[in-house]
């Protein structure tokens, strides 16, 4: 504020003074909504409700059964490959610059496809 009356006074070249504001920020309050009642709503789908929760349920605990063992099966292979991982690891320690870059890059990408794609390795029994 100071700044700005020491330049208005030296174009102006006259003495400034700048009104003191105040300012205040106003009280919003918010109108309250009233509850819709649900229940009456809820209990006529209750008999669709269930069935589909009890459909998400089954469907996400066969997804969390498939995960842990995948992430078994993702272990075991990791301590079969450990040292091919340490050779990837290492090389990436003596490279410097864009090339450290690029093979750092080229080992998570290649990880990773090795690591999702364990399933169709997997010999299938009949």
């Amino acid at each position: 504020m100071d700044k700005l009356k020491t330049i208005l006074s030296n174009i102006l070249k006259v003495k400034v003074k700048l009104p003191k504001v105040k300012l205040s920020v106003p009280k919003i309050t918010l109108p309250k909504i009233p509850k819709p009642n649900l229940k009456p709503w809820l209990e006529k789908l209750s008999p669709v409700v269930s069935k589909v929760l009890k459909k998400v349920l089954k469907l996400s605990l066969k997804a969390l059964k498939g995960l842990v063992s995948w992430l078994g099966k993702a272990a075991k292979e990791g301590i079969a490959q450990i040292f091919t991982l340490l050779g990837f690891f290492i090389a990436w320690l003596t490279l410097t610059g864009t090339a450290q870059n690029v093979v750092g890059i080229a080992t998570i990408i290649a990880t990773v496809i090795w690591l999702v794609t364990i399933p169709l390795r997997e010999e299938k029994e009949e």
